[in-house]
C-alpha cells in the first residue's frame, strides 16, 4: 500500500467514457491501495465544457477544500484533463503536486470521426455537448496548471471497440498525433500502454502506473512484456 506522510488528496477526472462500474473499480483500487482521501467527481458531460469547468470548480471548492490538505494528486482522462485545464486558467488550483493526463490519439480521432461521419446530432447523443467541444477544441489554446512536483502522460496505444466499430487503426493518425511535445508539452515523464480506451480506467498495471508517478514523480520503468511500446 502507498504509504502517505502527508494528508492528501486523490482527484480522478474521467473522460467520457467512464460508466459506473468503471468508477466503482477505481474507488476499490486506491481505497485499497493508498491512503489519499479519493475523489471521483461525476461532472455532467451533457452540459459542455464551459459548464462542465463551472461545474468542477463549484466541485472543489465545496467537495475538495483544498485548504483540508497538504498536497493534490489528479488523473485527468481526455476530456477531464480539459476540463481542468480550462478551470485552471481563470481558477489556479491551490496545493497542486502532480497531474497525469491520460490521451489517446485514437480514441480522440474517433470521436472526431464520428462527428464528420454521422453528424453533430449522433455525436450529441452519444456522449452529450462535451464530446462535441472536445472535438472542436484546439488543445493548444489551453495553459497547464502549475504543479510543484511535476506532470506525467499516459498515452494509450490501444483500440477501443468504437474505434474499431468505425474502422479507425493506427495508420489514419499522423506521426504528429502520438509526438509527446504535442499531447503535453514539458512533460516530466511519458509512458505508452498497450491498452485500449476500453480498459484504461480498470487496468491494474495502468494505475500502478499512476500511484508510481504520485510517489516517485516517474513512471516506472517497463519491462518489455508489459508494454506495447512507441507506435
Amino acid at each position: 500500500m502507498q504509504a502517505l506522510t502527508r494528508k492528501q488528496a486523490l482527484v480522478i477526472l474521467p473522460g467520457l467514457t467512464a460508466n459506473r462500474d468503471k468508477l466503482l473499480y477505481m474507488e476499490r483500487f486506491f481505497a485499497e491501495n493508498t491512503t489519499y482521501a479519493v475523489y471521483i467527481p461525476r461532472i455532467p458531460k451533457r452540459r459542455g465544457l464551459k459548464m462542465g469547468t463551472k461545474w468542477l470548480a463549484t466541485y472543489f471548492r465545496r467537495e475538495v477544500q483544498a485548504e483540508r490538505y497538504d498536497a493534490i494528486d489528479v488523473l485527468a482522462y481526455i476530456s477531464g484533463g480539459y476540463i481542468l485545464r480550462n478551470m485552471a486558467v481563470s481558477q489556479p488550483l491551490q496545493r497542486l503536486q502532480h497531474v497525469i493526463y491520460v490521451r489517446s490519439p485514437i480514441q480522440e480521432r474517433t470521436l472526431a470521426q464520428i462527428r464528420a461521419r454521422y453528424g453533430y446530432l449522433s455525436l450529441l447523443l452519444m456522449s452529450g455537448k462535451l464530446a462535441l467541444d472536445v472535438v472542436a477544441l484546439d488543445p493548444g489554446s489551453l495553459d497547464y496548471p502549475v504543479t510543484t512536483a511535476g506532470q506525467g502522460l499516459i498515452i494509450e496505444t490501444g483500440i477501443s471497440n468504437l474505434a474499431l466499430s468505425i474502422g479507425i487503426d493506427r495508420s489514419q493518425i499522423p506521426a504528429t498525433e502520438w509526438d509527446p511535445a504535442t499531447l503535453l508539452p514539458d512533460a516530466d515523464d511519458v509512458i505508452h500502454v498497450p491498452e485500449s480506451h476500453d480498459d484504461m480506467y480498470t487496468s491494474p498495471y495502468v494505475l500502478k502506473q499512476a500511484l508510481h508517478f504520485f510517489d516517485h514523480d516517474r513512471f516506472q520503468q517497463p519491462s518489455v512484456n508489459s508494454i506495447g511500446g512507441d507506435p
